[in-house]
């Protein structure tokens, strides 16, 4: 099955980066034919559509790309040339995000050097494009003239309205093969082809808000398109505030005052240490100081606000058109308050959130062939309990069930990911394969092989879970001070020993694993959080797929194994 993840600004772009982590740490959107549960056999590709082209997050999900990519080359035999999908693992992840900048708009092929190449809104809606008359006069009536010269080439800075524009012109090249959006994104080559489009953006900011909407309609359509013969699903995700950022470096001019270069250089110098203006060109500079001047950034005081008009907007679009066939919302009732300031940029690198990661689960969802409402109507859930907002644990996560019968348990599937490591690179006898044949069926797959044949191996599996450990790890980065993540601090050290090479917790979990004499203690399951698992390294021992298996087939199969071991914890 074909997916494509359309990330839409920042916040969509880090729930991108979430997904890839849950992908790699083995999450699941299928059972296969032999009734594993696996994401192997579906695709995905990812758009993002921003026009912050170097902006951190953006840079976040490339290593997490970069990160799958080695990693299902590690488990597809060592053959890094081979499809990605070649390895069992996981599903077939495009290893490059394919970036779409909504403001890389058609040009009209009478070459005016001011058609659509100023980035800002007048530049774009008034740049006589196709020798159309001037819409000046209309721009004049709707926008002020700062919002129609403000630089936008980071963000629509929280104002969707500013937005919209450009993302309906931008829908539109999506369809036109000699346009630059439609040459990436190849939408076209996407007709009369099963395809599930899942769109995630922020409610409350500026790119996301508008984004996600207009592409949506504009998909919707071209789904529609003769009879509606498109087997097209289409879900989304809005991301509601969950987090607050601080002030800006200096407080924004009031409407009376003149904005002149001489505030603008006093602003740069009084600032000149703040992280916000680290490696900028002076032309930068200026730039930011004017934005921050003229108050075009984040406002936390109207958050709120806007997010409650974005779902009243969305309540009325839905009453009147129902572009999404499935639709999901996240945010907290307590958003986490960071301490590094940025208006986009590189500048702005913040650690993978909570929300971010449940967005993620509900793409998994999504992806699972999952439907949570009716055709009337969508669920709004929440959880059942009280979650602190910066302190979640992994049973704090929603569940969602693959070919609607398997539920999928974040907190158990993280379990047996981690297990995993443990079984593979402490219970295998690598210095000793050919020995064990006849009691380890997985042996049998080096009958012949050379010392240096099973090393070389061996080294594939170790990079194999550095992998998966650092997709792990990044996904729960403990709370801190200065970069709050919402997870409590145990979520990470709980998994992290699992992981650890350290002699004592390998001995620990070792001893969990082994077979109960009669005269012998049992030494109890092994647990994470509110999940546990019970069996001995002898059952483990025996698990192995038939026939030849690339490392990423057996590393599923054992996976699947553990996984459906794993049942709750009660003490």
């Amino acid at each position: 099955m074909k997916n494509v993840f359309i990330a839409i600004g920042g916040s969509g772009t880090k729930v991108a980066e979430a997904l890839v982590k849950l992908i790699t740490a083995g999450f699941p959107t299928k059972t296969d034919d032999n009734g594993i549960v696996t994401s192997a056999g579906d695709s995905l590709t990812i758009w993002r559509v921003d026009p912050d082209r170097n902006s951190g997050a953006a840079e976040d999900l490339k290593l997490a790309l970069d990160n799958y990519r080695v990693l299902q080359g590690c488990l597809s035999d060592g053959d890094f040339a081979r499809k990605m999908a070649m390895s069992r693992w996981g599903m077939d992840i495009l290893s490059e995000a394919i970036h779409l900048d909504p403001l890389d708009l058609p040009e009209w092929k009478g070459n005016n050097p001011l058609d659509n190449k100023t980035k800002t809104l007048k530049g774009i809606l008034d740049s006589n494009y196709g020798h159309n008359r001037s819409s000046i006069d209309f721009l004049n009536l709707l926008y002020s003239n700062k919002e129609l010269n403000v630089p936008i080439d980071r963000g629509f800075y929280q104002r969707p309205f500013i937005g919209s524009a450009i993302m309906a012109i931008f829908a539109q090249s999506l369809i036109q093969d000699a346009s630059i959006a439609g040459e990436k994104a190849k939408l076209n080559s996407y007709k009369n082809t099963k395809t599930r489009f899942f769109l995630c953006g922020s409610l409350h900011g500026g790119t996301g808000a508008c984004g996600v909407s207009v592409i949506a309609q504009f998909l919707k359509e071209i789904k529609n398109e003769d009879g509606g013969g498109n087997d097209w699903t289409i879900g989304g995700c809005f991301l509601a505030p969950y987090f607050i950022p601080p002030d800006p470096p200096a407080e924004k001019l009031d409407e009376s005052e003149e904005i002149d270069d001489v505030k603008i250089k006093e602003l740069i110098k009084a600032k000149a240490n703040h992280p916000a203006f680290a490696n900028l060109t002076p032309e930068q500079k200026e730039s930011l100081a004017k934005q921050i001047l003229e108050g075009f950034y984040a406002d936390t005081e109207g958050m709120i606000l806007r997010a409650r008009h974005g779902l009243d907007y969305y309540n009325q679009l839905e009453a009147a058109d129902k572009p999404f066939d499935e639709l999901y919302l996240v945010g907290k009732s307590a958003p986490n308050k960071l301490v590094n300031w940025s208006n986009g940029g590189a500048s702005q690198r913040n650690p993978l959130n909570s929300a971010e990661v449940v967005a993620a689960i509900s793409a998994l969802n999504f992806f699972a062939d999952n439907k949570t409402g009716d055709n009337e109507s969508y669920v709004l859930a929440s959880s059942d309990r009280e979650v602190e907002s910066d302190n979640m644990y992994l049973y704090d996560l929603p569940i969602y069930d693959v070919n609607k019968v398997k539920p999928i348990d974040p907190e158990k599937v993280l379990l047996a990911t981690s297990l995993l490591n443990h079984l593979v690179l402490h219970h295998i006898p690598w210095e000793k394969m050919r020995e064990a044949k006849g009691t380890m069926p997985f042996c049998k797959k080096y009958d012949g092989k050379t010392d240096a044949q099973i090393n070389t191996d061996l080294d594939y599996y170790k990079r194999a879970f550095r992998n998966i450990s650092w997709a792990v790890e990044s996904l729960f980065i403990p709370h801190t001070e200065s970069q709050p993540s919402g997870w409590h601090p145990e979520v990470s050290s709980n998994i992290t020993n699992y992981f650890s090479p350290n002699a004592q917790s390998v001995e620990n979990i070792k001893s969990r694993l082994e077979k109960k004499t009669f005269w012998g203690e049992d030494k109890g399951p092994n647990i994470l959080g509110q999940s546990k698992v019970k069996f001995t390294s002898f059952d483990f021992s025996q698990w192995c797929p038939g026939g030849d298996f690339t490392p990423g087939e057996y590393l599923r199969f054992v996976w699947n194994e553990v996984f459906q071991k794993c049942k709750d914890r009660v003490d």
